[in-house]
């Protein structure tokens, strides 16, 4: 353990202003890099309406991270890469190797999180939140060809969990014979190691990708001094019990029938094992281990006519160890078909059949929690993407979901985009969107005692009633010149039966913790977000970002009160960047203010990251990543009220430097 002083801090601000002036005082010269040029209505985009439809006609908030952002950007995780777009809220309950990551999108956890086009997740749910993917649990970026964000209700394509909104993860089609080797080291032991491998003959073409990651041990920045005691706020501490390893495959494969049909199959596994602290005050000394298993054998047909098709089965696996095992499962069937009904009229429709089952929920000491449990659910949709005029775009469409516990939900859909020219277009969205309860929620029955940490209960209800609602967007996007794009973004959502674990009632006399679910009678969030991206000139480029995002509840209708628990009131996203034939530098900073400080320890916060490619050759490049470069205490989510603030620090300053090499 170790003091910083103030010295220490302005070395860092001081580094980190250098570094700023260097990127804006450069001399212009070459071309501007591709990856720069995040925003076009002409961009094509495939997760707002299920197929290949233009920006300018999506009639929805979309955001697209291209391959070579992901390059530039150095990122250690999908958590990393979210976490940069505008809107994204990636909350992680400490800065800890292997703490669970869960997004947000408009500020909803109710999110379909797909890996090209197919739902991946953990049908039970990742604890009281309505999140059921870990990001974490998507080890490698490699295989990434770029990830699609659409941020509002999405129920009538993608059924429930789209709330908040959809990520599809698209993965690359091995091309050219290549390898390409990646090695990393950094702070407290880290430890990278990376290998990519494609090619294609005789149509049939590959890719493959293995990591392995590990870490000793991490550092937090105190945030509350009562919780480490002797500390002042700021000071960094190493955090017991923090070592971190993890590895994971992918392949993909594809086979071409021929011009018009091909098969493709998709594998991605990943296990991590580590140190559990979860918290500074009463960590635990536990080790958890996770591991998920995912395939997918996809035949695709009419590739060459306005609007593909395809067939696809699929299935996910998931094993959790912490206190317990955890084994879930979740299987479907998906087929989709549509017709070019004119040259203004575009008709899709298809189907959706899917079983989530946990398979054993066993706690440490043998007890059984619950298990052999399922839920099952088959839905058809349909959507008409008709175009009225030059300008003017509509998508009406509807989905029917079947589910085995709550019977059938319609879910609507109407979008009107408006595309005032070329460099401007307006859209509007309204869409009925439902969430049924996850297998923990129904099922969930536990009683664990911690001796003089207290004894816990939670309880699942099978008689939840499925969340339902209605979430209204609107926006625009305009290029006002060559050189600066704009676009601002309104969303209102509205629930009735929303689910929530409720706060924990906590009897003295027992030393008994009880939580339990139930459907609280409404919640509404509204929210907007404005982005600015500009290119300075030919080598220098800013991106500027701020989002709002408000949260209500209403139980019992005793009246709608402000959810304290919102880690990002007002969000704020800065990107400084510079790039040549050789260089990619890149500073930015992510920020939060608004926060309730009777559940945060400081209302607002400021993080800085830095990051720096060099490519030697063709086939040579070395990077250099600075997280933290301010070294702040901050902390993402809130950890309780009164003596609890402070509870899950995000890590310390720290640093990775690697090399990469193809051939």
């Amino acid at each position: 353990m170790r003091q910083k002083n103030n010295a220490n801090r302005r070395r860092a601000w001081l580094c980190a202003m250098v570094v700023t002036s260097a990127l804006l005082l450069q001399a212009p010269g070459a071309a501007f890099a591709e990856e720069q040029e995040e925003f076009s209505l002409d961009q094509v985009v495939v997760t707002a309406n299920r197929v290949p439809t233009k920006v300018s006609e999506s009639a929805a908030n979309v955001t697209v991270v291209t391959r070579e952002q992901l390059e530039s950007g150095n990122y250690t995780g999908l958590g990393d890469v979210l976490r940069d777009v505008n809107g994204v809220i990636v909350s992680v309950a400490g800065g800890f190797p292997g703490a669970p990551e869960i997004v947000r999108l408009n500020g909803d956890d109710r999110v379909t999180v797909m890996i090209d086009g197919r739902k991946v997740g953990r049908p039970e749910g990742l604890g009281s939140g309505r999140a059921s993917v870990d990001l974490n649990s998507i080890i490698s970026l490699d295989n990434i060809e770029r990830i699609e964000i659409v941020k509002g209700g999405a129920s009538a394509l993608y059924g429930s969990d789209a709330i908040g909104g959809v990520i599809n993860i698209i993965t690359r089609k091995g091309m050219e014979a290549k390898t390409t080797l990646d090695m990393s080291a950094g702070s407290w032991g880290e430890r990278n190691y990376s290998v990519s491998t494609q090619g294609s003959e005789n149509g049939l073409s590959w890719y493959f990708t293995a990591d392995r990651k590990k870490q000793d041990y991490a550092k937090y920045n105190v945030l509350n001094p009562s919780l480490t005691p002797g500390s002042s706020q700021g000071d960094s501490y190493k955090w017991p019990n923090s070592r971190f390893e993890g590895q994971g495959v992918t392949l993909r494969l594809d086979k071409a029938i021929d011009e018009n049909r091909s098969v493709t199959f998709n594998f991605e596994h990943a296990d991590d094992e580590g140190g559990r602290p979860t918290q500074i005050q009463g960590s635990f000394d536990s080790i958890a281990n996770h591991l998920s298993n995912n395939w997918a054998l996809s035949y695709n047909f009419n590739q060459k006519e306005e609007v593909a098709g395809f067939a696809r089965i699929y299935a996910n696996y998931n094993n959790q160890g912490f206190s317990g095992t955890y084994k879930s499962r979740s299987q479907g069937f998906e087929y989709q078909t549509g017709w070019q009904l004119s040259s203004d009229n575009k008709l899709i429709t298809g189907i959706d059949v899917t079983k989530d089952e946990v398979l054993k929920n066993v706690k440490w000491d043998g007890t059984i929690n619950y298990q052999d449990k399922s839920v099952a659910n088959s839905a058809i949709y349909l959507q008409d993407i008709y175009t009225v005029t030059e300008k003017i775009t509509v998508t009406p469409g509807v989905r029917y979901d079947h589910h085995s516990k709550f019977g059938g939900q319609i879910s609507p859909k109407f979008n009107v985009n408006y595309s005032a020219d070329k460099y401007t277009d307006i859209y509007v969205s309204y869409n009925r969107v439902f969430k049924a309860p996850n297998l923990d929620d129904l099922y969930y029955n536990s009683v664990d005692d911690y001796g003089a940490y207290g004894k816990w209960i939670l309880n699942g209800d099978p008689n939840l009633n499925p969340e339902k609602g209605h979430v209204i967007s609107a926006g625009v996007n305009k290029k006002l010149n060559n050189n600066t794009s704009f676009s601002a973004n309104y969303f209102i959502s509205k629930l009735t039966d929303a689910i929530d674990w409720s706060e924990t009632v906590y009897d003295a006399a027992t030393n008994t913790y009880t939580s339990w679910v139930r459907n609280i009678d409404k919640q509404k969030k509204r929210g907007f977000e404005l982005d600015i991206h500009n290119k300075l000139s030919d080598k220098y480029y800013t991106d500027i970002g701020y989002s709002y995002v408000h949260v209500e509840n209403n139980e019992a209708n005793a009246g709608y009160t402000v959810d304290p628990e919102n880690g990002q009131p007002n969000g704020y996203r800065v990107k400084v960047g510079f790039t040549d034939a050789q260089w990619n530098v890149s500073v930015n900073g992510q920020s939060a203010s608004g926060r309730d400080t009777t559940r945060f320890v400081d209302s607002s916060y400021w993080v800085w990251n830095l990051a720096t490619n060099y490519k030697v050759d063709e086939d040579t490049s070395v990077y250099f990543n600075v997280y933290n470069l301010g070294d702040k205490p901050y902390e993402l989510v809130s950890s309780g009220t009164g003596s609890s603030k402070g509870n899950y620090p995000m890590a310390s300053r720290h640093f990775t430097i690697g090399v990469k090499y193809s051939f």
